[in-house]
């Protein structure tokens, strides 16, 4: 298990315990090639013998999230998703089998904000583009 207590910032005034469980789900989000719900992360916890309810998870989600070490969002089926915040990204989702993949979108769609704000005078704080279509595997499925 690499060392990941790097994205927990500790306040002076304040000593955050870096439990197993927090350690485990930095880890498991880490190391996922795809956002993970909740339910996900508390399955991979009992796997690795930490049994805790999902009121725990929850918790340890919402501590997470507080110090901007994770990124939670939603998708159509309402699923709470979480991943690593490390740098600004969008979806691919397939309606078929539900893959998930991260894209990252070129410069143009900054200046489509810049643009979006000035024409009507509202400010951006964020946004959210997910592209839902068939994966490679599930368009070779006849």
């Amino acid at each position: 298990m690499q060392n990941i207590s790097h994205l927990i910032s500790k306040p002076k005034d304040k000593l955050y315990r870096f439990s197993a469980v927090r350690n485990f789900i930095l880890e498991f989000l880490t190391s996922s090639s795809k956002p993970l719900s909740a339910f996900d992360l508390q399955k991979m916890l009992k796997l690795n013998k930490l049994s805790v309810n999902k009121t725990t998870v929850y918790r340890e989600l919402d501590f997470l999230k507080n110090q901007n070490s994770i990124e939670e969002f939603k998708l159509d089926d309402g699923i709470r998703r979480y991943e690593i915040l490390s740098y600004h990204h969008h979806h691919t989702v397939c309606t078929k089998c539900g893959e998930i993949k991260c894209v990252e979108l070129n410069k143009d769609l900054e200046s489509q904000e810049k643009k979006i704000e000035k024409n009507n005078k509202f400010k951006i704080i964020s946004h959210s583009l997910e592209f839902y279509g068939l994966c490679h595997k599930c368009q070779a499925v006849k």
